[in-house]
């Protein structure tokens, strides 16, 4: 059967085509018209297709596989194919599936549209063509698609008015080639227009320096283009007027802007003076406001929000804030239709300003439908279950923001944008999140530091990583790895899925597979008959299997994330060595010698989440417990203790200012605490191994030469960290000051715990964000105390550390 897209107008003019045009695997084969119609789609495959991957329409049909063949699933279906822009046509087939009688094949014939062979410029003399082509969106290689190109033009004149090419124009050229479409953007550049000065007439109050500081647009001079933009004009009289307004002068205005233009041929340009023309007024003072028509929310509670005195010298953007405050709360309470009618009463006699707010609270607004936009790959559903709300509930501000936050720490998405549009009512609103999905897939190489127990081995190994965190966009994840060093091999592969039964809880399964080549100390019988447990080393080899599952579910209460989590770990480990010869100083080496040894843990851990984001907070708190036990079965095991690490991380923005529309300076200060503290089973035995250290990496970073000699039963590892994002969730840098100690047991820890006790390091950082790139580059120096020698450095030219940024969760 063979059918158009065109025949989706009406369902019965599609079955009159339908009939028309139906067709049978075969000359003999007779069916009913309609018959693949309800049954069950088995594949979608693709005909036609030369420079398309097949990997790009996978995330669409995916979601259509397993799915009864209706109209509404047609109709979807080829719209988000031809939503790609990729395709002139689409021709869709239905066959039989040969091996299920109720199955059916989907069998699309494209007509690609042709790709971009080249793009070219035309005409640039001012703006080099790098600039340029990085200002496009299309690239070689794209499906041409003449929309976008005409975004382009767009985008290239915005570069030129930015650099004030005022009269700039762009169009564009295309020559249809074999391989392809060849674009050439015809540009005429034009004079450009500087600022040569900007002025003032009527300011009395404020200095004409002052004003200057509150617009974008500036003075051409030294590292000062001074390029004008007509867009500009606007928002810096605005800025202008506002700044008057927040200092209580309500009747200040820009009655003016008077442009000179002079042509200067030498440079061939035209330079321009800005004359801005201010009536500043009368300074005005708060004399309160007056709310009427509230009824859900007391006059005090609403009045709360506007910090505002009477008295003070009235402030229009704190003024409105208060006004934003009420109308959220409000909307976080689901009254999104309510009517807010301020009005201003200034008593020029008096020079105060005094408002009356009219509230008319209309019933609660309930969702109507939650729609998704963005996602070609990830699963409407698995976007779905992460937002608090579903049709029929009441609108929830606090609910929203709650969603945004949770499809951030999937990691799936780079932008989230929820917008709440009119229902078909008026008590009724649609609720559309518009996602842009990123990569996540990763294919990881690199080197790492090894962590070896024997100072005389080469601490590099390289390691290699492969990770789906979405697998075909149902929200799973898979992951192998290896990690290979002249000293230890080791190759991992994990399961994970966040959701299970319809429910927040996530699981997780993997192996691991090790081999290493180890140092441990002996003990050695000296000729005086006394034993030395620090100057001899032995070696052996370690082979291991472990086996780890976990279990957890989710809660999402207001204050935070809510996690609860448990898991079951197995350890089967072989040590090779010669007992005849050699007894080790860890008697966790020496339990497993030349036999296969079984080493069984299980855990269980509570957390609460309040960061705004996991893997990249800027506010918020997070507070974790987890208990470990260690060794189950005994006879089979010799070590049996309790293990406890408490985490505690806190972030505060410092500052934020806005640079560009995309961009901001932050600051952001962050802190961390964890302690340790094992407890042994009396009588039973603590191997080395087991014991907590600071490994130089991710506590008392650059300490990378002590984990083999500072070992004990409790460890505090604190850090702080000033964070400067320079592309948000892509790359910034830190500076680090950390401070870390290990004790013999846990009494030591809290009762008699001193700065002698502590390793300190500080320096500064490079932290990488992106999920298929987690690395976080150091340089640190080390210093100490102790009563001999005071405040000492440990290595005065300091350490490179390469570490990683690992989430608490």
């Amino acid at each position: 059967m063979r059918f158009d897209r065109r025949i989706r107008v009406r369902f019965a003019l599609l079955l009159v085509i339908l009939s028309a045009f139906a067709f049978s695997l075969s000359a003999e084969e007779s069916e009913d018209d309609g018959w693949f119609w309800g049954k069950t789609i088995s594949e979608i495959s693709f005909e036609g297709l030369k420079n398309v991957k097949r990997s790009e329409l996978t995330g669409i049909t995916n979601a259509f596989v397993g799915r009864p063949f209706t109209e509404e699933v047609y109709t979807d279906l080829t719209d988000r194919l031809y939503a790609l822009d990729m395709f002139d046509d689409i021709t869709p087939f239905a066959k039989h599936d040969p091996k299920t009688a109720d199955k059916i094949l989907l069998v699309f014939q494209v007509k690609e549209r042709p790709v971009i062979q080249s793009i070219r410029f035309s005409g640039n003399s001012k703006i080099r063509n790098g600039e340029l082509r990085d200002a496009v969106a299309i690239k070689t290689g794209d499906i041409f698609v003449e929309g976008k190109v005409l975004l382009d033009e767009r985008a290239l004149r915005d570069v030129y008015l930015k650099k004030g090419y005022t009269d700039a124009t762009i169009s564009h050229t295309t020559e249809e080639l074999s391989d392809g479409i060849r674009i050439t953007f015809v540009i005429n550049e034009g004079a450009s227009t500087i600022i040569a000065a900007i002025r003032f007439s009527g300011n009395a109050l404020v200095s004409e320096r002052t004003l200057k500081s509150k617009m974008t647009l500036k003075e051409a001079g030294f590292m000062k283009g001074g390029a004008f933009q007509r867009s500009a004009l606007e928002a810096d009289k605005q800025a202008v007027v506002l700044y008057y307004q927040d200092r209580g002068y309500a009747d200040a205005r820009v009655l003016d802007v008077v442009q000179e233009s002079v042509f200067n041929e030498k440079k061939g340009r035209n330079e321009l003076t800005l004359t801005f023309v201010v009536q500043e007024g009368p300074q005005y003072t708060y004399a309160g406001t007056t709310i009427s028509g509230n009824e859900i929310f007391s006059k005090e509670t609403l009045l709360s929000y506007i910090k505002l005195k009477p008295g003070a010298v009235f402030n229009q953007t704190k003024y409105q804030e208060g006004l934003q405050g009420i109308t959220s709360l409000y909307a976080e309470n689901g009254y999104m239709t309510n009517q807010y009618a301020p009005a201003v009463n200034k008593d020029a006699e008096r020079r105060t300003i005094s408002v009356s707010l009219s509230i008319v609270e209309r019933p609660r607004s309930h969702i109507e439908n939650i729609i998704i936009k963005g996602n070609t790959k990830t699963k409407d559903y698995v976007i779905r279950r992460e937002i608090p709300l579903e049709p029929g509930d009441v609108f929830s501000r606090d609910k929203v923001m709650q969603g945004i936050r949770n499809l951030y720490n999937l990691q799936y998405f780079s932008s989230v944008v929820p917008e709440p549009m009119p229902g078909s009512e008026n008590d009724l609103v649609d609720l559309v999140f518009t996602v842009e999905e990123q990569s996540t897939t990763t294919l990881e190489f690199g080197m790492t530091f090894s962590g070896v127990s024997d100072p005389d081995d080469f601490p590099i190994s390289l390691f290699a990583r492969w990770q789906n965190s979405n697998l075909r966009g149902e929200g799973r994840s898979v992951s192998a790895g290896t990690n290979i060093s002249n000293t230890s091999q080791t190759v991992n592969a994990s399961y994970g899925q966040n959701w299970l039964f319809d429910l927040p809880i996530g699981i997780s399964e993997s192996i691991s597979f090790s081999h290493s080549k180890e140092s441990s100390l002996r003990l050695q019988v000296l000729n005086d008959g006394t034993v030395s447990d620090d100057e001899y080393y032995m070696q052996f080899e370690s082979w291991g299997v472990t086996f780890s599952s976990s279990i957890g579910r989710r809660w999402l209460p207001d204050f935070a994330i809510l996690q609860l989590n448990g898991g079951l770990s197995t350890l089967l480990n072989n040590n090779v060595y010669d007992q005849g010869i050699y007894i080790p100083h860890d008697s966790s080496i020496n339990q497993n010698a030349n036999r296969l040894g079984l080493t069984n843990s299980v855990w269980g851990s509570v957390s609460l989440d309040n960061r705004d984001i996991s893997y990249d907070p800027s506010l918020g708190w997070f507070v974790s417990q987890r208990l470990g036990w260690y060794g189950l079965i005994p006879g089979l095991e010799k070590e049996f203790f309790l293990k406890s690490d408490t985490k505690l991380e806190g972030y505060f923005t410092l500052f934020n200012i806005p640079i560009t529309k995309a961009w901001s300076l932050k600051a952001v200060l962050a802190a961390y605490t964890g302690l340790t503290a094992i407890f042994p089973v009396p009588g039973t035995l603590l191997g080395d191994s087991n014991k907590a250290y600071i490994d130089g990496m991710f506590n008392g970073r650059g300490w990378t030469n002590i984990y083999n000699k500072v070992r004990g039963k409790a460890m505090l590892s604190n850090r702080v960290e000033l964070r400067i994002p320079i592309f948000p969730n892509i790359v910034g840098v830190d500076g680090f000051f950390d401070a870390a100690a290990v004790t013999a047991d846990v009494k030591t820890m809290f009762n008699s715990l001193s700065v002698n006790d502590f390793y300190f390091s500080f320096g500064p950082g490079l932290r990488f964000l992106l999920p298929q790139f987690p690395l976080h580059l150091l340089y640190a120096w080390t210093f100490k105390h102790s009563d001999a020698k005071g405040w000492y450095f440990n290595d005065p030219n300091g350490v490179f550390v390469l570490s990683f940024n690992i989430t608490n969760r």
